[in-house]
């Protein structure tokens, strides 16, 4: 078969327009953000209408098979450019998480680090661009404006049944296709801004995070806890405890003799009862009367 009339795919462009190519990108990419935050109308602008069929010329069902095809691939462009849109947020769902636990990282670990502010907006720019992603896809998937054939393509101004005409069909079926053609290109926006962004906010990540790699050696800050208040500790309280330790050690050595008596093993229960009621006394006392406060410094610092 002869290739003539095959179609090659496109060949790459000349190297030395690849400057010019790039600033195009940057423009486009301009435009499509521009977009995005743009509000428009609910409607494209109304076309011309379609000038009187000429009576020379006899409109046949084929006639309106072939435009009904034309206004059935307005729908079908339509419905796939709104799988497109929805395709985008399974992309953010695994985008979303990665760039939180990122951020987080980056604001717990770099606070101590000296490439904090650079990591800290690498992380910033793929955050926005994902977000004009979502707006994006949000608006591609909100954009509902569409025509069709409706009533008056059957019954005319009073309510009665139209007779029949093929070219009356054709041209509300063609009328049809070019209005929902003109909705789709604004979707297409749309969803192209979504796909691009998405990919933009790829890219920004995996920049993002060769700086945040060395995050990973920075050691912990040291906790330094500080005793805030008084400490309920007197002088007679410890002279007091340490007079009945005494005693109980005195009584101890008694014990050890053999010469104690009743009287004296109860006289001893009762001291060491006094003395486990004085030492929960003064735990108590010293919990209430202190508190500690925790705070982290750097290394270094005092």
């Amino acid at each position: 078969m002869t290739t003539q009339f095959k179609a090659q795919p496109p060949s790459p462009v000349d190297w030395r327009s690849v400057p010019k190519h790039f600033v195009q990108g940057l423009r486009s990419l301009g435009y499509i953000v521009w977009q995005i935050i743009t509000p428009f109308k609910s409607r494209p602008e109304e076309i011309a209408e379609f000038p009187e069929p000429d009576p020379a010329i006899n409109v046949s069902e084929s006639h309106v098979s072939q435009c009904q095809w034309i206004f059935d691939q307005a729908e079908d462009r339509r419905s796939h450019l709104e799988q497109k849109a929805q395709s985008t947020f399974s992309l953010m769902l695994f985008l979303v998480p990665l760039l939180a636990s990122l951020f987080v990282f980056v604001i717990g670990k770099g606070a101590t680090s000296r490439t904090f502010a650079l990591t800290l907006t690498l992380v910033i720019v793929p955050s926005i661009f994902l977000l004009l992603a979502f707006i994006a896809a949000v608006r591609a998937i909100a954009v509902k404006g569409g025509e069709t054939l409706f009533l008056d393509a059957v019954l005319d101004e009073s309510g009665q049944f139209r007779k029949y005409s093929e070219a009356y069909h054709a041209r509300g079926l063609l009328y049809c296709a070019s209005m929902n053609t003109a909705i789709n290109d604004h979707i297409a926006q749309f969803v192209r801004g979504a796909h691009i962004l998405s990919a933009a906010a790829v890219l920004a990540l995996l920049v993002a995070a060769i700086p945040s790699i060395g995050l990973f050696t920075v050691p912990a800050a040291p906790i330094q806890a500080q005793i805030v208040g008084p400490v309920n500790l007197s002088l007679p309280d410890l002279t007091a405890l340490h007079n009945d330790v005494a005693g109980i050690k005195s009584d101890m050595q008694k014990l050890s003799t053999g010469k104690v008596s009743t009287d004296d093993f109860r006289l001893l229960g009762d001291k060491v009862t006094k003395l486990d009621a004085k030492l929960s006394d003064l735990q108590k006392a010293n919990g209430h009367g202190s508190s500690t406060r925790a705070s982290s410094s750097r290394a270094g610092t005092h």
